[in-house]
């Protein structure tokens, strides 16, 4: 399960909105919500935030109550029209409930040097698909970190648009 948000700041070039964007800036959140059955029928419920596409924070829960599953979701709660009786809302009740019986057994936010060491496995994989599907090859001595590779994109999609 997780929890998607999306502001998007639109600059306007020289102050005048032409409706062509020469700055756009994303901002996305993203929460995921993972839970795992373990061995003695106690639960693990891990909750996860990423902003800009970047791990932000972890926190693992142990719980002794089974969470709802997604399975739980009926067509009535999806198509109502009242937030407060909707499948994401019964669902977050439900596990908010659970978090807060239950006992927080990890917490961690993530600093750059922890995110630049998962760089290799994670993001490179994620660019080297990015590359076959479009037909683009990047030059890959180029960059070595997320931050670095941000800024090679960056130049690069500038000199395209020239």
């Amino acid at each position: 399960m997780f929890v998607h948000s999306k502001v998007n700041n639109k600059r306007e070039h020289n102050g005048c909105d032409n409706n062509i964007s020469k700055d756009y800036k994303m901002d996305e959140s993203r929460i995921i919500i993972d839970w795992k059955e373990q061995g003695d029928g106690s639960y693990d419920i891990e909750v996860t935030g990423y902003r800009n596409f970047k791990q932000y924070f972890s926190e693992v829960f142990y719980s002794i109550e089974k969470p709802l599953s997604v399975l739980s979701v009926s067509d009535s709660s999806i198509s109502g029209e009242v937030a407060c009786n909707s499948a994401t809302s019964t669902l977050l009740k439900h596990f908010t409930n659970i978090i807060s019986k239950g006992v927080k057994t990890k917490g961690h936010i993530f600093t750059e040097k922890e995110l630049n060491l998962k760089f290799p496995f994670v993001d490179l994989i994620a660019i080297e698909r990015f590359e076959e599907i479009t037909g683009i090859k990047f030059d890959n001595s180029k960059f070595n970190n997320r931050r670095a590779f941000q800024e090679y994109f960056a130049k690069w999609l500038d000199s395209q648009r020239q």
